[in-house]
């Protein structure tokens, strides 16, 4: 059994790590959080996944003022997907109780891994004409109210379903399909994640799936880290920033992976 004060100094040092994270390059507390409170704290995964939702929501909401300081955000073009995403992390927050963790968490961390390595050999640019070409960004932006209303809602669901906040995704999104720069999809994105995690977090509290005293203590320290981290973000060169989120989200994933082989 960990001792109390040993117990909140992990829970400082992976608040603060996952502001961090979060405020430098967009994604979720979930992906630190989640591992480290089940592995070293033992507590319940569902509670787990709704209480980093909280946090993601302190996050988002400290580092997005920051990134809107300065000037990039643009979040009118983006509402379609804030308003299905809310539906959808809802939704997606009443059936957390039967998700199938180990396979989730494969998934997840092998998508982090490709995702991360990708952008550490490629960077930014590369990936961004890569999508261009491939995805034929002009019949998107014809039908772009459909495919908001569908990547909104997936969003959601990923979102509540998993704990995941919605910022990495959504900064994939504004990155691939509208072609936002880096920082502006970063700090969009952020802004954005309060009100997706937030409708998450709502319906997990609602199913009594929140601790509220450690998201308290996770909060705070998050709230330092993400301004800490979004303060960086805004002065670093974009081709840096792009391969700092790839290290980051490739270590995440190594995280979560690991997490998996942990429960067998």
């Amino acid at each position: 059994m960990i001792d109390e004060t040993v117990a909140n100094i992990i829970l400082i040092i992976s608040g603060f790590g996952s502001g961090l994270y979060v405020g430098i390059a967009s994604g979720t507390a979930g992906f630190i959080l989640i591992p480290t409170l089940t592995i070293f704290l033992s507590y319940s995964i569902h509670k787990v996944i709704g209480t980093s939702l909280i946090v993601d929501c302190i996050i988002g909401a400290v580092a997005g003022i920051i990134f809107l300081k300065h000037g990039n955000v643009k979040i009118k073009p983006t509402i379609l997907i804030v308003v299905t995403g809310i539906v959808g992390a809802f939704i997606g927050s009443q059936f957390t109780s039967g998700t199938p963790e180990a396979v989730l968490n494969l998934i997840i961390g092998l998508f982090l891994l490709v995702f991360g390595i990708n952008f550490i050999i490629n960077g930014l640019q590369k990936n961004i004409d890569f999508f261009h070409r491939t995805l034929r960004l002009n019949r998107f932006k014809e039908k772009k109210t459909p495919l908001f209303i569908v990547l909104g809602i997936i969003v959601g669901l990923v979102s509540g379903y998993m704990g995941m906040g919605s910022s990495g995704t959504v900064t994939i999104i504004l990155l691939f399909v509208l072609g936002y720069d880096l920082h502006t999809a970063i700090g969009t994105s952020l802004v954005m994640m309060p009100f997706i995690a937030g409708s998450g977090a709502f319906g997990h509290y609602l199913n009594n799936e929140v601790i509220l005293s450690v998201a308290l203590i996770v909060g705070i320290s998050a709230a330092v880290g993400a301004s800490t981290g979004s303060m960086f973000a805004n002065k670093v060169d974009e081709n840096k920033l792009g391969r700092i989120y790839g290290i980051l989200i490739t270590f995440l994933g190594i995280v979560i992976i690991g997490k998996m082989f942990l429960q067998f």
